[in-house]
């Protein structure tokens, strides 16, 4: 696991989790936005990057990224937000940082495909993203753009919106990236073997769970309702899953100075 920054260290915390395949690159675009009042750390998650690392579970993630708030002497944090699979990481940072004492004042999942599937169904995801991951085993970004524009289940997630994604494939397609099996079985677990913990009526208060009202995740809703009754739920009409935050950026982190606000 590796981290990027932006702005002063001084001002309040906000963490940005990139979802799956992406980089802490692909949460620049949003992340630039709220660096004039917030120190922004955006993390590459274990086998996503060049560090030789392998994606853990959740949980494990969580355990790396409180430890390195702590070890930066980050004893809040302002905003915990995640994207796709890094909302489901998001989660359980959020339960380790009751354990490890640290307040986080808004949590923002934007886009988590909060589900739990059966073993066939993750057997057939796990070929899915395996003919993904292999997609970005090339020193040629215009190949793994095309490849990824045209990728039948890319299509499938940005349901009719694939234009939406072009901005952020163009940034995931940047660097040549290899993805491990265990990696990428691992991807499949966070997704769609998730148990989501419990949390108090306060707890709860501080999320913010973000959905298109097209988007396959968003099937995953109703089950969040029931776990957290007390979070805050919103769907916004005309984007593909996680596309608003690339495609409108300054407005999406407007979005997310206001959530946080909200909660002080």
């Amino acid at each position: 696991m590796t981290f990027e920054t932006l702005g002063n260290p001084n001002n309040p915390a906000a963490l940005l989790i990139h979802g799956s395949f992406s980089s802490c690159h692909d949460c620049e675009p949003f992340g630039k936005y709220l660096a004039d009042e917030y120190y922004v750390i955006m993390p590459t998650l274990d086998g996503h990057g060049h560090d030789g690392t392998n994606l853990l579970t959740a949980e494990e993630e969580a355990k790396k990224l409180t430890g390195y708030l702590k070890e930066n002497g980050i004893k809040s944090l302002a905003l915990l937000q995640g994207s796709s699979m890094g909302a489901e990481v998001a989660l359980a940072v959020r339960k380790q940082c009751e354990t490890d004492g640290i307040p986080v004042t808004c949590s923002f999942f934007d886009g988590g495909p909060f589900f739990h599937f059966n073993p066939f169904f993750r057997r057939v995801m796990y070929k899915k993203f395996s003919s993904l991951g292999k997609l970005f085993d090339t020193d040629d970004p215009d190949e793994v753009y095309q490849n990824m524009m045209n990728n039948p289940f890319v299509k499938f997630v940005a349901k009719g919106k694939i234009s939406q994604y072009e901005g952020l494939i163009k940034s995931m397609a940047r660097e040549r990236r290899i993805f491990s099996k265990k990696t990428l079985k691992n991807m499949v677990q966070i997704c769609y073997k998730c148990d989501p913990p419990a949390f108090s009526v306060d707890a709860q208060k501080s999320f913010f769970f973000f959905f298109s009202d097209e988007e396959p995740a968003r099937d995953s809703r109703p089950r969040l309702m029931k776990l957290y009754p007390h979070a805050t739920f919103e769907d916004i009409h005309g984007y593909a899953h996680c596309s608003y935050q690339s495609s409108e950026p300054e407005a999406y982190v407007q979005k997310l100075k206001k959530a946080i606000s909200d909660r002080m």
